[in-house]
């Protein structure tokens, strides 16, 4: 079977998943035969404490891959302090599941995990890609870096920012981190990013849905209002790397937009802006993940408990937790035993579940050798 049918099964299959309660049936059989407390897995991208592979934290994460309760490893600033610890981690963590998400930020500029002193190629900021390299530059860069991320082990990178350049703003615009002023330029530069390491077969994570760049606040630290920044602008690079094709992974950001959903709920928790902007207007048929939700505009207003079933109700595929902040060495067991709950309940279906294993399947396929 040839990729493109492979992703247009897939794709199928995602859809009919969407439909209601016999969409398990429609899933392809892999997937329809796992438990429920796998499919659950399958969503979850969780971190971990240490900075080698023979630490304790590596050890839970080990034993959690080992028993497929959860689909992924996010690795942090304190997961890579040496290039031989963190391309450790990840062999042992790929040893015990070849088909794990690997995740890491991979942007370039401030946000690099595997950084020039661990020897790997320099990324530079994406405002200094555009001003010195160029389009053709940036995608021989890139093309270097895709490469360099995956024979490290890594398959997919939390990047690239797809937000507007606005130098007041104090997370994205003033670390240089977008391409520009306007959705076209934006589009093209972050299109080559996903292209390029893509081609090596690492999945690319677009980042910050609706739009980060014209904020005035960190969501590390709290809730972000965007409320009265954002404009319909801030729209046009996600809508131009859908239309192009180039969108396969997007990331919601910590933020709250009462122009796109009056009741202020954060993105991450909003199906107005998920389900209804992001797919419904915009025909985004990908994967949608959170952010951490372990940072402070989460972790500060939501028990760990509200906040995965909250995402998952909004329309998210992916729920990342560096649990990082009160490490639980049983965090997957407890989400698990979370959903199980909420379908009792009758709050989630096991057709949403379905939905998200469905379209991880097709990403895992678009960036799977073969």
């Amino acid at each position: 079977m040839d990729r493109r049918h492979v992703l247009q099964s897939g794709l199928a299959a995602t859809l009919m998943a969407a439909a209601g309660p016999a969409a398990r049936a429609s899933l392809p059989e892999t997937i329809a035969e796992r438990s429920l407390a796998e499919r659950v897995g399958e969503m979850l991208l969780v971190g971990f404490i240490g900075s080698t592979a023979e630490t304790e934290g590596a050890d839970i994460i080990d034993a959690h891959l080992a028993d497929k309760r959860i689909g992924g490893v996010l690795f942090l600033r304190h997961n890579a302090r040496t290039r031989e610890g963190a391309e450790g981690s990840a062999a042992r963590f790929r040893a015990t599941r070849p088909d794990a998400w690997m995740a890491i930020d991979q942007e370039g500029g401030l946000v690099q995990r595997l950084s020039r002193d661990m020897g790997y190629t320099w990324i530079p900021r994406a405002m200094q890609v555009v001003e010195e390299r160029g389009l053709s530059g940036a995608r021989e860069l890139y093309a270097i870096g895709g490469r360099e991320l995956k024979t490290a082990g890594f398959n997919m990178n939390l990047a690239p920012v797809a937000d507007l350049h606005d130098p007041e703003n104090a997370v994205i615009g003033r670390h240089g981190r977008a391409y520009g002023t306007d959705g076209e330029t934006i589009a093209a530069y972050a299109g080559a990013f996903i292209d390029a390491f893509e081609a090596s077969g690492v999945a690319c994570a677009i980042k910050h849905f609706p739009g980060h760049g014209r904020s005035r606040g960190d969501s590390h630290d709290g809730f972000v209002d965007i409320s009265e920044s954002w404009s319909e602008a801030e729209l046009a690079p996600f809508r131009e790397l859908i239309h192009d094709g180039k969108a396969h992974l997007m990331m919601g950001g910590h933020l709250t937009n009462r122009q796109l959903d009056p009741s202020g709920e954060p993105v991450t928790f909003s199906a107005p802006v998920l389900e209804d902007l992001l797919r419904g207007q915009l025909g985004f048929d990908g994967v949608v993940m959170t952010d951490d939700l372990d940072m402070g505009a989460i972790r500060d207003n939501y028990d760990q408990r509200e906040a995965v079933l909250r995402a998952i109700e909004a329309g998210n595929d992916m729920i990342m937790l560096s649990n990082s902040a009160a490490p639980d060495a049983e965090l997957p067991q407890r989400i698990v035993g979370w959903v199980e709950a909420a379908i009792a309940d009758g709050r989630l279906t096991e057709a949403r579940i379905n939905q998200s294993v469905a379209r991880l399947a097709v990403l895992k396929q678009r960036v799977s050798p073969g």
